[in-house]
């Protein structure tokens, strides 16, 4: 059942200005007496295997799956969501140029929202508990103003159905966790209104009904409930964890030339060298008994989540290769070459190959190199 949403501006994290940044540094330098400091001192307490496997090599039987490239009728399909390899949501347009949201599995195709393209729809903030799967509508209005709405279906067989359209002005960080499903409720990141960096934690009933707003000082993102990660902090500086439940706050310090993110066990760090030529990335554990280095040379990052299952790194190399670092092989696997876009959500890997008229994604489901 549809139902009006609220206005808001759907705020990505790069949106957030470099005063409110400076200013969460203040606040945590201030408080640095209440909070535990670890210090995160560059040398590597053990090194990335200098060999490069093929994937094959390392995870023999496993593999990836061709994702469907096209809708029954053949329109063009874009996966946005994979709760496996066999099932996922995307995007496909009408004849008549709507924004068709669709759920595809083994068993067929569903359309599960169709919305007009003049209100530039988009979907995003998924997050699947068991069948239960939750995203965030974002639209525009003729003149204007931005609206997001919070919707779910029950099972892969349920009809949508609207939770909430008082979700405040939404932080999106292209991550896992941009909502948490915890205790029967769900929980997002939304921006106060306020001159000094203010993140609302906003949580609500799986039933809907009233939204109840928390508010944190500084600007944070969800790195799985309970736990809150700084956002937004420049080159240098450090990153807290806060948890929701227990008010444990953890600061990781951060050396100079440095770039830290983190989940609840691992931080990544990236280290760009002076010429940039060369980037170093290396992990480690928030307590600061392990720090590793991964990565060397032409490298990035692929996605924004740090360590997929506590095990997985994704970067990219230069050539347009993927690869992955698995923690516990201690070693680094070449999964495709020529790759175009890259995306995650939580044990799910996919990436694109093939230019806008030959695209083909691929996608693979994390969990079964863990088996294999």
């Amino acid at each position: 059942m549809a139902g009006a949403v609220n206005t808001g501006r759907h705020r990505h994290p790069a949106t957030v200005g470099l005063t409110r940044a400076m200013a969460l540094l203040l606040a945590l330098a201030g408080a640095a007496a209440m909070l535990m400091l670890r210090p995160a001192a560059h040398g590597p307490s053990a090194s990335a295997t200098s060999t490069t496997e093929t994937f094959e090599q390392a995870y023999p039987g496993a593999k990836a799956e061709l994702v469907k490239k096209t809708t029954d009728d053949g329109a063009r399909l874009t996966p946005l969501f994979f709760a496996d390899a066999k099932r996922f949501v995307g995007t496909a347009s009408a004849e008549d140029g709507a924004v068709r949201f669709l759920l595809v599995t083994e068993t067929g195709e569903r359309e599960l929202r169709r919305l007009p393209k003049v209100n530039t729809p988009e979907f995003a903030g998924f997050a699947l508990d068991g069948d239960l799967l939750v995203w965030m509508e974002l639209t525009t209005t003729p003149d204007g103003p931005a609206k997001t709405s919070l919707w779910a279906i029950d099972n892969f067989a349920a009809a949508p159905r609207l939770i909430t359209s008082d979700t405040g002005d939404v932080a999106l960080f292209d991550k896992r966790d941009d909502i948490v499903i915890h205790d029967g409720q769900l929980s997002w990141i939304s921006i106060a209104p306020t001159e000094e960096p203010t993140t609302e934690v906003r949580t609500v009933a799986l039933t809907g009904g009233p939204v109840d707003v928390r508010q944190q000082q500084g600007a944070f993102s969800f790195v799985g409930w309970p736990w809150l990660s700084s956002v937004n902090t420049p080159l240098d500086g450090p990153v807290e964890l806060r948890n929701l439940e227990s008010e444990e706050r953890v600061v990781i310090g951060v050396q100079a030339n440095e770039l830290m993110a983190c989940s609840p066990k691992w931080c990544r760090a990236i280290i760009i060298s002076t010429t940039g030529e060369s980037t170093i990335i290396e992990l480690l554990t928030t307590d600061g008994r392990k720090r590793l280095r991964t990565a060397t040379g032409n490298v990035a990052a692929s996605i924004v989540d740090v360590a997929l299952l506590d095990r997985f790194e994704v970067y990219s190399r230069g050539g347009g290769n993927l690869t992955l670092y698995d923690l516990e092989l201690n070693k680094t696997v070449t999964i495709a070459a020529n790759i175009g876009q890259v995306a995650s959500r939580g044990p799910v890997l996919w990436w694109s190959t093939g230019d806008n008229e030959t695209t083909q994604w691929r996608v693979l489901d994390l969990r079964t190199l863990i088996k294999s």
